[in-house]
């Protein structure tokens, strides 16, 4: 029978992709079937971001790679020739058909709009699930995701390859330590050039092209023309249907770190407050994320704060010459002075500032190292992490072995929860709105109406409302 979007969920009920009731009822999966077998794992997507989860998940020593999906012919090209002797599939859901019996773990490395469909349903059929960043697109997904992967009971891991990098790992052991005393605000930053600083423009349509499935790319998204350069491979994300921003492509990687070091775990944002710049023809300015934000999310007190609220700003204005953003959307000149002390010389274009008590820590997106400054200006050694597989391997390693993989979803969700929160700030932008996280509202009705979004009929996600 064909696999089409209208009848893939009843399909997948009586090929016994879900159990009754909407998720696994067996007791929860700890490992796959022993630690000399091989994991059989499905890929979704080939391109781009999916390509280099691809090739680092292939060099596990205890992986098959089984099969591949994508749905552009162009990028499963590049799989084939790679991976001769796997199975190929334009439509994922025909793929979950015919491989879940005999396979063990799902990477989703598809657009954002599809994260949440594409890993549930792996996750009801019992599969481990290694998820892209961010996850999913609003608070609803989140939580949804949240709940049905801890219904399932198997290996987790959210796409913030940084994490297994000395850097993020010496943040974590300073902050967990306390080196520098309590907590008192976090900067993040990230104000380099990229595919999200263009213009935003209305699209010019043109005929989809041979090797491209623009149904199945479009997915849970509502309809629309085919347009080149606009949507696909990667100018999605400054679409708000589709992508997650700025801050969704990158927080998450940025946030990661200190949200582990101060052990915030299911910890809420109180309060969010955005300022945004957005660059953008009149017809495409309020279905686009902005080309420049300032956010600041404000914290009730942790125990890594020594009780006291704190704050996390988030900076995204380019600070390149040729495309400069005001100065409120790059961060303080003070961060600028403590980097040129450093032995980088100069503020990155993409890191974190840790202000404690008593000094700040220092870290640039993806470097080896991280440092941390007194407040009397005397440096002090990053603590000694030692090596560690990579984010890929780790997960893997949780499939071969049991036990939870560094990002799992039960804490992961959360700190995607803050981030989202950013992005609804964005949306009603010059407002501060307060987060209550016992009702999962708002105090605003112009940004409850964000919690969650529409699906395309024949795409909802069953389970979710």
């Amino acid at each position: 029978m064909e696999i089409n979007r209208r009848n893939f969920f009843t399909c997948a009920g009586s090929a016994g992709l879900f159990a009754a009731g909407g998720c696994v009822s067996a007791p929860a999966i700890t490992s796959t079937r022993s630690p000399n077998s091989l994991v059989r794992h499905l890929s979704i997507g080939c391109g781009n971001r999916a390509w280099g989860d691809i090739n680092e998940i292939c060099t596990h020593p205890s992986v098959e790679m089984a099969a591949f999906c994508d749905v552009d012919s162009k990028f499963l090209a590049q799989a084939k020739a790679k991976f001769p002797k796997a199975r190929f599939y334009r439509d994922w859901r025909e793929m979950y058909e015919k491989e879940f019996d005999s396979c063990d773990s799902v990477c989703v490395g598809a657009p954002d709009h599809h994260h949440v469909a594409m890993a549930t349903a792996a996750l009801k059929a019992g599969k481990h699930v290694y998820l892209e960043k961010p996850m999913a697109k609003t608070m609803v997904e989140a939580k949804f995701l949240r709940d049905t992967a801890a219904k399932a009971g198997v290996v987790t891991q959210m796409g913030t390859q940084f994490n297994a990098y000395a850097s993020d790992r010496q943040v974590v052991e300073m902050l967990r330590k306390k080196i520098l005393g309590p907590v008192e605000r976090v900067y993040l930053h990230s104000t380099r050039k990229g595919i999200s600083r263009r213009r935003r423009l209305m699209p010019k349509l043109v005929p989809v092209p041979e090797n491209l499935d623009w149904d199945l790319w479009l997915g849970s998204a509502a309809e629309r023309p085919y347009a080149e350069g606009v949507y696909h491979p990667l100018i999605w994300r400054i679409w708000r249907d589709l992508g997650s921003g700025w801050i969704g492509d990158i927080g998450c990687h940025l946030i990661a770190a200190v949200w582990r070091g101060m052990d915030m775990g299911s910890t809420p944002v109180k309060s969010v407050l955005a300022e945004t710049l957005t660059d953008a023809e009149d017809g495409v300015k309020d279905k686009v994320w902005p080309t420049a934000a300032h956010i600041v999310f404000e914290f009730d007190g942790v125990p890594a704060s020594d009780g006291k609220p704190f704050t996390f700003e988030w900076f995204d204005g380019c600070s390149e010459p040729d495309n400069l953003a005001p100065a409120k959307y790059r961060p303080p000149v003070e961060i600028d002075a403590l980097y040129e002390k450093t032995p980088w010389g100069k503020r990155p274009h993409e890191g974190k500032a840790v202000k404690c008590r008593d000094g700040w820590i220092l870290q640039p997106h993806g470097r080896d190292f991280a440092m941390a400054i007194r407040n009397d200006g005397r440096f002090i050694m990053p603590p000694t992490v030692g090596p560690a597989p990579t984010h890929y391997h780790e997960f893997l390693n949780r499939v071969i072995g049991g036990g939870k993989a560094a990002t799992d979803f039960s804490w992961s969700t959360y700190m995607r929860e803050c981030v989202i929160a950013g992005e609804i700030a964005e949306r009603v932008q010059g407002t501060k709105i307060t987060w209550d996280a016992k009702a999962r509202r708002f105090d605003s009705a112009a940004a409850n109406a964000f919690l969650t979004r529409p699906y395309r009929k024949g795409w909802e996600i069953p389970g979710l409302s």
